[in-house]
């Protein structure tokens, strides 16, 4: 299945793209929502996301800024941009950044059906110009770009990625988050998160750096983010996990 966010300041519009849309029926599935740009850029910063379902108006960092920020950082993800018609001439400035499409509101269940079909038909293609990673024959080459790619990681937990570690080994996004599957058994997110949380493990020994200097170190803009992170690996916060240490 391909993974979707959706970010949506109107909350009702937010859980009506959630919970009513067949997104199960079409493949696809709904990872994570927001209701402003700064959560939803953090988000797409670490985690593989297939499609980004966006409103242009929202708080913090604009639908805009959002979309600019992402092709900065070289993050290939598929954009759907949601758009009143007042708001639909500011919207056209996206296309420099690759959207794929306008949505007017408010949405027409077959406009968003459509819009997603095609994007899923052309990743799929895309995909499949690719070879699928076997089990058979010499996978040499294969294991050398996955020891490169976790090396590259944690050398550069600040601003690794999926689509920056793709990238550093000559792949497609699609097709390095498949064969890192294949290769080790673990999705890169979770590897991603694993390496991220055990180097801020090894950090919170040393009593000289700050918590929130070691979100920074590990790739976390946004200390509660990172401390929610924590908590979910190791169910302990930072600080109760410091805590722990020094008493020992």
């Amino acid at each position: 299945m391909l993974n979707l966010v959706i970010v949506e300041d109107e909350l009702n519009i937010r859980e009506c793209l959630i919970h009513l849309f067949p997104w199960d029926s079409l493949g696809i599935k709904v990872t994570a929502s927001f209701s402003n740009g700064q959560d939803a850029y953090h988000y797409l910063s670490t985690e593989h996301v297939d499609i980004l379902l966006t409103d242009i108006r929202l708080p913090n960092i604009s639908g805009l800024d959002l979309i600019r920020m992402l092709r900065e950082d070289k993050n290939p993800v598929e954009i759907i941009i949601l758009t009143g018609y007042k708001h639909f001439d500011y919207a056209r400035q996206a296309i420099r950044y690759q959207v794929r499409d306008f949505l007017l509101k408010p949405i027409k269940y077959e406009d968003l059906t459509k819009s997603i079909l095609n994007i899923k038909d052309m990743l799929e293609k895309e995909s499949e110009d690719f070879p699928e990673p076997t089990n058979n024959g010499d996978n040499t080459y294969h294991t050398k770009l996955i020891t490169m790619a976790k090396d590259f990681v944690q050398n550069n937990l600040s601003n690794a990625s999926l689509e920056t570690t793709a990238i550093y080994v000559h792949l497609s996004p699609g097709y390095f988050s498949k064969l890192f599957h294949k290769i080790t058994q673990l999705t890169f997110s979770d590897y991603l998160i694993q390496c991220k949380m055990e180097r801020a493990a090894e950090l919170l020994n040393d009593i000289h750096f700050k918590t929130y200097e070691i979100s920074l170190m590990v790739g976390y803009d946004n200390p509660k983010n990172f401390t929610r992170a924590f908590k979910q690996y190791f169910n302990v916060t930072p600080r109760e996990y410091r805590n722990h240490i020094i008493k020992e």
